[in-house]
């Protein structure tokens, strides 16, 4: 089975992000987790998705397998995405990781895990082969 590791602030607070209105956020969490989830509906028992937000745990928009969310404990996701990465990598198995931060990128790639945008992600749900 296929595990996507998706950053998912960065993928809801990319082009006209504006943190001075949290209600935005919160549409954009729930219209990607949306967009997700009914992508990879019919993929379930092939892949799994965890998508990481910063901040504490929260109420989120309701998703269905493949599709799991998960929260930084220290507010930091992209310290979660790692430490994930990390576990899955030294348990043998591998791990694409779905981001367009750099750092965070090159962190994981010398951990051993692939790296695509969410462009690529999208169109491989979209196509279903993922």
């Amino acid at each position: 089975m296929r595990l996507y590791i998706v950053d998912g602030s960065n993928a809801v607070r990319r082009g006209d992000y504006d943190p001075r209105f949290p209600e935005m956020d919160e549409a954009r969490h729930e219209e990607f987790l949306d967009r997700v989830t009914r992508a990879a509906e019919p993929l379930d028992g092939g892949i799994l998705i965890q998508i990481f937000f910063d901040g504490p745990r929260r109420e989120t928009f309701p998703v269905d397998t493949p599709v799991q969310v998960r929260f930084a404990f220290d507010g930091d996701a992209d310290a979660g995405i790692l430490d994930a990465v990390r576990y899955r990598m030294q348990s043998g198995k591998g791990v694409v990781v779905v981001t367009q931060d750099r750092d965070l990128a090159d962190q994981v790639k010398e951990e051993g895990a692939k790296v695509i945008r969410f462009s690529e992600f999208e169109t491989r749900l979209r196509e279903r082969r993922a």
